[in-house]
């Protein structure tokens, strides 16, 4: 067998710091006689140098290429968001939401679809919020503000693949683990109270939690965590979106002249981002072990979010025909307007809403059983729900002639920088409300249904052979079912409106806080939008907002639309059956697997196809298969230094509403039409990955380490074109349609390639003189990425660089622990990565290159009570959108202020 000297010298070091650093916690063990070696793995040490112990122990153990983060402590985890501790792992990036806080994580440049999550055994439900608004994004993607971080002990991020592990992590896998009680001797308690101090909101929001776990004997034991918190966050936003040739926008301007191709500004507008969030959450374990040979651990945790968003925007927006542009004042440069001005603009206020009741609940049982020498068998079942229910509104004011038209006025900016100037001769936002009458009041309410069962058995069969360790296989199965309802209702004008038939903005308003630190500081600090609490009544008989309701106003209706709902509803029923076999081999210095693992999968697709108002169900039943290879090598070179190799082939699938078979037609004329359809024939994305690395533990809590990579993707999904024959009635005449729809849908068939290299360090100032230095250390990673895209269509924006792909970036943290003070500053940055391929009229959005320093500390009072003290985006950073014009570079997009978050708190444990 290969020597474990070095192992041992390490551990042992590590605990030897742990213990007189900041004392120990003594694990459970089911086997006291097995060696000091064994009983060092399940040790439990507190502070941060603990937690560095712990997830250097586990990256120097495991077969794979993985980074991990530690608990510092039973219920205090490294950051309060678990995506902002993940970030710190090399090859992980975050995407922030609109209030700057880590929502999803990319790993090695591919987006959180491409990433698998694991919560105890059991998948991390997807579909949460997505985009700016928080629409349903129906994606497989995991969003992490979901879950607190004080619920978990452990998260890793495997990178290179193995038969045992389950699919779908074409980039990788994280798994996130609760405390269990035998992870602990005896009896342990531990509490904590935060205060959270928001600089935007200016209001401070409790955090609480209590966990108690007892470990009896090592026979029975059980951990319970109770989470609860109140935020209020608030961002504000001041963008142009994209840029457009003024020709579009202009009809009198020639589209062949310099002017007419010059790019304008298209989307100047305000934003304030406001969310109301309530978090509750828990866990529960019980652990029973009647003998040394069987034991039984159920898991359980819960969750509930409720969130209530309003994005307030207000705009002069360039996007309809007609705007009328002031020529002489258009300043050109390099082919984009800098500065000018434009008569016949529109100007709207209002809100995008969104209220959603999040649920989630995983349930889970499973059983080590140990029959003899050479077999462990290990069967598992769980089952898991998540239901959020959304209400989703737009109410939009504008302001309106006698006719409903567009009232004349001079909107004029200037770019500057990243900013880009703005205001207008009819309104500066906090002054004239009662101007602004109905646009529209839009309400898209929807239920979200996502359930999973899952039942598997692994088979270990150990050998005592020169070379061959163990053999590991198993089978498992899994039922998902996922189902969105959603309506589409709407206060709408009727033929004969006019402005004067009903209330204006000055009926149902607010004020609203508004600040963009380095925005043209002549701009308002207050902004009006609409109440989302007090519209109600305004517009609805009896304050019933519901597609069966009545109009209070003349000249307006509610128009139920269902069957532009139809199209966003769906069901889908996924059943896949795995089976895989995995052999582990040791020679003296070597050590390898190799594995196999079968994947097949059945998927039934219910959705609706519409033509102009009619319904139709629709349903599809699709299955594939897969077998998935992978091989992975760990060679001791020498003490302390680890080469690995690591091949495996990895998939994902597609995300849910692309499978939903809806068709929207659109209004035809009279010999032709076009639609939209969804695709349900779609296969999963495919990826042969290679990893090599080489590894040095070149002292106690040391390491320097160099790994590079290579994902090979097929099958990515983009839009492809075609015709279908349709015979439908329609309101036009003819009042029949007999002919070709040119149809878009998505659809399997584009490639990539994407490669890098990452490097890690990290060590204490142990070289230090004796003295205060030597309880310092340091942590630092860098990654560097790229890709090669073919999407077939020159010029794509894509093939420069996938969604979510930064080509650097790193992380660096200095830490201090001397057992009475902890505390460490830490720094993430990324470079501008790819953010949405569509947005506004079908152009990119970008966002710019992002750092952001964080700092936490922790001081003990005495053995049981410390006092806590976090900063968030220390140094009040911004963030910064771009948006890219072929053969004109990247140009301002918007700028969003965020806010700097402080923790204050207490811990108790014992």
């Amino acid at each position: 067998m290969h020597s474990n000297k070095f192992k041992k010298s390490y551990l042992a070091c590590c605990l030897a710091i742990s213990a007189s650093q900041v004392g120990l916690v003594h694990a459970a063990s089911s086997e006291e006689s097995s060696g000091a070696e064994d009983n060092v793995e399940v040790i439990t040490v507190k502070g941060v140098r603990g937690s560095i112990v712990r997830s250097l122990n586990n990256k120097y153990n495991d077969s794979n290429v993985s980074d991990s983060i530690s608990s510092e402590d039973l219920g205090k985890f490294p950051d309060m968001n678990l995506s902002e501790s993940l970030q710190r792992i090399p090859g992980v990036t975050i995407n922030r939401n609109q209030n700057g806080e880590g929502s999803q994580i990319n790993v090695r440049g591919l987006g959180p679809q491409f990433t698998r999550v694991e919560i105890n055994g059991m998948t991390a439900p997807g579909g949460g919020s997505a985009g700016r608004l928080g629409t349903n994004g129906g994606g497989r993607g995991f969003s992490f503000e979901l879950l607190p971080s004080e619920l978990f002990s452990n998260a890793t991020v495997t990178k290179s693949s193995d038969a045992s592990q389950s699919e779908g992590g074409l980039a990788g896998l994280v798994t996130l683990e609760t405390p269990q009680p035998f992870q602990h001797r005896g009896l342990k308690f531990s509490s904590s109270l935060q205060g959270n101090y928001s600089d935007t909101t200016d209001s401070i929001d409790p955090r609480a939690f209590v966990t108690v776990s007892n470990n009896i004997d090592d026979k029975f034991g059980f951990s319970i965590g109770l989470f609860h918190s109140k935020s209020e966050f608030r961002s504000d936003g001041a963008e142009n979106g994209v840029w457009r040739p003024l020709s579009v926008i202009d009809p009198d301007v020639d589209p062949n002249s310099p002017m007419g191709s010059a790019l304008v500004a298209n989307g100047t507008r305000l934003y304030t981002f406001l969310e109301d969030r309530e978090n509750t959450a828990g866990t529960l374990a019980l652990q029973y072990s009647p003998s040394d040979e069987l034991a039984f651990t159920f898991n359980s945790i819960y969750a509930e979010l409720t969130n209530e968003k309003a994005a307030h925007r207000n705009d002069i927006p360039l996007e309809h025909l007609g705007v009328k542009a002031l020529q002489d004042s258009l300043v050109i440069e390099n082919g984009v307007i800098v500065e000018g001005s434009f008569d016949n603009v529109q100007h709207r206020v209002g809100p995008r809403i969104t209220d959603i009741d999040d649920t989630f609940f995983q349930t889970s049982l499973t059983a080590t059983w140990k029959p003899n020498d050479y077999w462990e068998i290990t069967p598992y079942i769980g089952a898991s729900s998540r239901e959020a229910n959304r209400k989703q509104s737009l109410l939009s004011f504008k302001l309106n002639n006698e006719t409903g038209g567009n009232v004349p006025g001079i909107l004029s900016y200037k770019v500057r920088g990243d900013y880009v100037d703005f205001n207008s001769t009819l309104t500066d936002f906090s002054s004239n409300p009662e101007d602004f009458s109905l646009n529209v009041l839009i309400f898209r309410p929807s239920e979200d249904d996502a359930k999973e069962v899952t039942s598997k058995i692994d088979f270990t069969r150990f050998f005592d052979h020169e070379f061959m360790n163990k053999v590991d296989f198993g089978l498992r199965y899994t039922v998902q079912d996922k189902e969105v309802v959603e309506q589409d209702y709407r206060i709408g004008r009727e033929a004969g409106w006019n402005p004067n038939m009903g209330p204006s903005l000055a009926d149902s308003m607010i004020m609203l806080d508004y600040d963009v630190d380095g925005a043209d500081p002549s701009f308002t600090h207050k902004m009006f939008s609409v109440d989302p609490n007090g519209f109600q009544d305004v517009w609805f008989q009896g304050g019933n907002v519901s597609p069966t309701g009545s109009s209070l106003v003349p000249g307006t209706s509610v128009q139920n639309r269902a069957s532009s709902a139809a199209l966003n509803s769906y069901q889908v029923e996924e059943k896949t059956l795995n089976a895989y076999v995995k052999a582990d081999f040791d020679w003296e210095e070597l050590t390898a697997n190799v594995g196999l693992r079968y994947v097949k999968t059945t998927q039934n697709i219910d959705g609706f196809t519409t033509a102009l108002g009619g319904i139709d169900p629709i349903a599809f039943e699709s299955d594939y298969s897969e077998v998935l290879p992978s091989a992975s090598l760990r060679y001791e070179l020498s003490e302390g230094v680890l080469l690995r190799a690591a091949y495996s082939k990895t998939l994902t699938r597609p995300n849910l509403p692309d499978l939903a078979p809806s068709e929207r037609i659109f209004a035809p004329d009279v010999n032709s039409a076009t639609g939209q359809r969804g695709n349900p024939e779609l296969k999963p994305f495919t990826s042969d990955n290679l990893d090599l690395s080489i590894e040095w533990y070149f002292s106690d809590e040391a390491l320097l380490a160099a790994n590079v990579f290579r994902k090979d993707l097929d099958g990515l999904i983009d839009t492809t074109t075609f015709t279908a024959n349709r015979d439908f009635v329609t309101q036009l005449s003819p009042e029949v349609f007999n002919g070709d729809v040119f149809f878009t849908q998505p659809s399997n068939g584009a490639s990539a390639s994407i490669k890098g290299f990452e490097l890690s360090y990290q060590q204490p100032f142990s070289f230090a003189p004796e003295g205060i230095l030597q309880n310092f250390g340091f942590l630092a990673n860098y990654t560097k990425t790229s890709s090669d895209a073919d999407f077939g269509i020159e010029n794509d924006v894509r093939s420069a660089g996938l969604p979510g792909l930064s080509p650097t970036s790193f992380n660096a943290s200095l830490y201090y622990d001397d057992g009475t003070l902890d505390a460490k500053l830490s720094y993430a940055w990324r470079e501008r990565y790819l953010a949405q391929t569509s947005d506004d009229f079908g152009e990119p959005r970008f966002m710019d290159d992002y750092g952001q320093l964080d700092f936490s500390a922790n001081y003990s009072v005495n053995d049981n009570l410390q006092v806590q003290f976090q900063v968030l985006n220390l140094t009040d950073e911004n963030m910064v959108a771009k948006t890219f014009v072929h053969k004109t570079g990247y140009l301002p997009y918007g700028v969003t202020d965020l806010s700097r978050r402080v923790l204050l708190g207490v811990r108790y444990s014992f």
